[in-house]
């Protein structure tokens, strides 16, 4: 008996020791967390051949924000988790090893006296037996939500390439903008200057020249404006990038509009898919519609698990025990949620459907409008107000027009090149918006990679 006593302690006691082994804690301190993302620094996601030319396209920067951005980090850390639970899934029920003091008991209550016998035939071992289906069913559940996770990582870094391709065009805009500002600044100095000239001569009026200056402090608040959106940009693809606010990236022609990657003909070929087709492509390509798509899948598994419920569970050993599911209702409420859950999901699946078939539509009107409106502006009102602007000041010379005249052109030139950079960045935008609806955004980086880099 003592033997027997003795075993069962040391087999508790090695059960106890081995789960204290395995813990092993792991303290966070968000100070920490924070000089760790401070430290991440720009490096180019891959060996390029060198060409004497470090500047960066959205390509590169979307290729090192999924190795950076926090949001891609933690949905990394959900497939590891949904990974561990497959493991559990497919697991066995454990063996359950009791001992039953009635022997003991009713020897003692009918004969004055208990023997090791009557100690020994309390000890009792059970191997519960799943269901049939059961443990199919639950590998099979645990095996969609592992999918589920994969593509929600991919959805995460499908939306964060996006995500970045738009914030650089944001940057590209702003920094035109703040090119422009410039430029316009110089203009409008050199007319207050022209026209102190002409007050000092007598030729022209203090109210002419006051109006100048004020034509020219108006163009250095637009100015300091143009700096401050510079840096929101700046600020908001790093944040994209997983890097600090201050970090600085050469970005690939910044400043430069000719730089576009969005080239008439690319444009036009993009153009050339119908929304329909387009739309064909996102139901197959976009990761998001199949993350949906295996969670319905995960439902799907949770409908046969619940159905295994209605046969009564089976535990074997030294004995023999049943499990009746009667107050359960042999399984029967739980299949009806079971299989609600799923048509919720499906229905979730066909609302997500007609919503990427909504935003196709618009990011297809949208770019097909904004390619209007820039062939618009570059072909009649930008050289327009170019010409009228360096007309006026010719006339304004010869006593033709007057300064109010000549700085009301100088504002619609201003107005005009404002629109043209506006125009271009929304074409970009729009044309990235709908490769990323239509699931074609990382076929394109594939197959046509940035043209900034290749010029």
């Amino acid at each position: 008996m003592k033997r027997i006593f003795r075993f069962v302690a040391t087999v508790a006691w090695v059960a106890v020791l081995h789960g204290c082994a395995t813990y092993e804690p792991k303290p966070i301190d968000p100070s920490e967390v924070l000089a760790r993302l401070e430290s991440i620094e720009w490096e180019p996601p891959y060996e390029a051949p060198s060409s004497g030319n470090d500047t960066v396209g959205p390509a590169d920067l979307a290729a090192f924000a999924v190795r950076t951005n926090p949001a891609v980090a933690e949905a990394r850390a959900a497939l590891g988790v949904r990974r561990a639970l497959l493991d559990e899934a497919g697991r066995l029920p454990d063996p359950e090893v009791g001992w039953d003091a009635m022997d003991v008991i009713a020897s003692q209550v009918i004969d004055g006296t208990s023997s090791p016998v009557d100690v020994l035939a309390g000890f009792g071992v059970m191997f519960p037996i799943p269901r049939p289906g059961e443990l199919a069913a639950r590998r099979g559940e645990a095996g969609s939500r592992l999918d589920e996770a994969r593509l929600r990582l991919a959805t995460v870094e499908w939306e964060l390439v996006r995500d970045v391709h738009l914030a650089f065009e944001d940057v590209l805009a702003a920094e035109r903008r703040l090119e422009q500002a410039g430029a316009l600044s110089d203009l409008a100095r050199s007319s207050h200057e022209y026209f102190e000239r002409a007050r000092e001569a007598g030729a022209a009026t203090a109210i002419q020249a006051n109006l100048a200056l004020g034509e020219l402090q108006a163009r250095q608040v637009e100015g300091i404006r143009a700096e401050a959106r510079v840096r929101e940009a700046r600020e908001a693809l790093n944040a994209w990038l997983g890097l600090p606010p201050d970090a600085e990236i050469p970005l690939a022609r910044s400043n430069d509009p000719d730089s576009d990657a969005w080239s008439d003909d690319r444009l036009e070929a993009l153009l050339a898919n119908s929304p329909r087709a387009l739309t064909e492509d996102a139901v197959q390509r976009r990761p998001d519609l199949a993350a949906r798509l295996a969670r319905y899948e995960a439902a799907e598994a949770a409908v046969r698990s619940a159905v295994s419920t209605r046969f009564p569970s089976v535990a074997l050993g030294t004995g023999i025990q049943l499990t009746l599911p009667i107050f359960s209702g042999f399984g029967k409420p739980a299949t009806r949620t079971a299989m609600a859950e799923r048509e919720r999901l499906g229905a979730e699946l066909a609302r997500a459907v007609h919503e990427v078939r909504d935003e196709i539509a618009t990011a297809y009107s949208r770019l097909a409008a904004a390619q209007r409106e820039v062939e618009l502006v570059e072909s009649a009102w930008l050289p327009n107000a170019e010409a009228s602007l360096e007309l006026s000041r010719e006339a304004f010379r010869a006593g033709e027009v007057t300064l109010l005249e000549t700085v009301a052109l100088q504002r619609a030139l201003v107005e005009a090149r404002t629109r043209h950079t506006e125009a271009r960045s929304e074409r970009a935008k729009s044309a990235w918006r709908l490769l990323a609806a239509s699931g074609r955004l990382f076929d394109e980086r594939t197959e046509q990679p940035d043209d900034r880099r290749s010029r």
